[in-house]
């Protein structure tokens, strides 16, 4: 049990858990910053907006300042969670903007070449309701997902597992906006006329309309589809907490036929989707696995270093 001494040292309130993460996030809203310049995208920003990372920072400052930790990782990593969200979210509806031609017909073809006829099954599962319900309970439970991921872990202490779910989110946001920007799609929605709270940004998107409000922003990306990548990526990343892990990683079985249906995807696009969330997941432990033994390779230099002088 962690004990209470209050500090009110200035570093002791100000230090970050996740100091490489904040430096990567820095990183991409400078980039989104230069690129929103270059193609006049505006973004209106309100007050309200705020609220949410205010109190994130309250929470972070005060556990800094009680000196606990576990609640200085949930808290910090909650922050972190909330403005990479954001960020991504501006950043996705930039790689929509690009002005390059619609994919939809290759990717509804390719659909159609592997056998798989999206308006059948849409049709079945609308005369399903109950099926349905279950789906969509599935698809909506990614935010909480994240949510529950910093929660669980950040009490159980594990940093190291929290950054590196971090890394995996980042790096399948970034794929997944490249994805859309060199292949932009309007989804099987759109192609079926079926009406999505989403579409009416897309197709401003594309129509040269790029006047945003932050706190009105949806998914706008089509191909890769970022719910299949982050559906196995938290297969991946709960397979830690045991039984608790394998109650997620059913959550997410049942959420990848619903992705289709409820996320106006093409099959094509989950593919792509698993193929982001495989990548980023090999980039990421490959990256661990390289940093870990340089770390070791300098602590073994350090030994060998002390040995020699204490000879001399």
């Amino acid at each position: 049990m962690e004990r209470l001494r209050i500090s009110f040292a200035p570093r002791q309130i100000v230090r970050s858990d996740f100091a490489a993460e904040w430096f990567a996030v820095a990183a991409i809203a400078v980039i989104a910053v230069f690129w929103a310049r270059l193609v006049r995208f505006e973004l209106a920003v309100q007050w309200g907006d705020f609220l949410l990372p205010s109190i994130a920072i309250l929470a972070v400052v005060i556990a800094h300042a009680a000196n606990f930790q576990r609640a200085s990782f949930v808290a910090e990593y909650f922050l972190l969670t909330v403005v990479a969200t954001a960020l991504f979210a501006v950043v996705s509806y930039l790689s929509m903007a690009t002005g390059r031609p619609l994919a939809d017909d290759v990717l509804l073809a390719a659909d159609r070449a592997i056998g798989f006829d999206w308006l059948f099954h849409y049709r079945w599962l609308v005369h399903h309701a109950t099926v349905a319900s279950v789906l969509q309970l599935a698809y909506n439970s990614l935010v909480l997902q994240g949510l529950y991921f910093g929660l669980l872990f950040g009490i159980m202490g594990k940093r190291k597992d929290l950054r590196e779910m971090f890394w995996l989110v980042l790096v399948a946001g970034v794929l997944t906006c490249a994805g859309a920007a060199l292949f932009p799609a309007l989804g099987t929605f759109r192609v079926f006329g079926i009406k999505a709270e989403f579409l009416p940004d897309m197709q401003e998107l594309r129509s040269g309309h790029l006047h945003f409000a932050l706190a009105k922003l949806t998914g706008v990306v089509s191909f890769p589809s970022f719910h299949t990548a982050m559906a196995l990526i938290y297969i991946y990343g709960f397979s830690r907490a045991g039984a608790i892990g394998w109650m997620i990683a059913l959550v997410n079985i049942v959420m990848l036929p619903a992705i289709p249906f409820f996320g106006g995807h093409y099959l094509v696009d989950m593919f792509a989707g698993g193929a982001v969330a495989l990548v980023s997941i090999a980039a990421v432990r490959a990256w661990s696995a390289a940093a870990l033994s340089a770390a070791l390779l300098r602590d073994n230099g350090m030994i060998k270093l002390r040995g020699q002088l204490s000879e001399v």
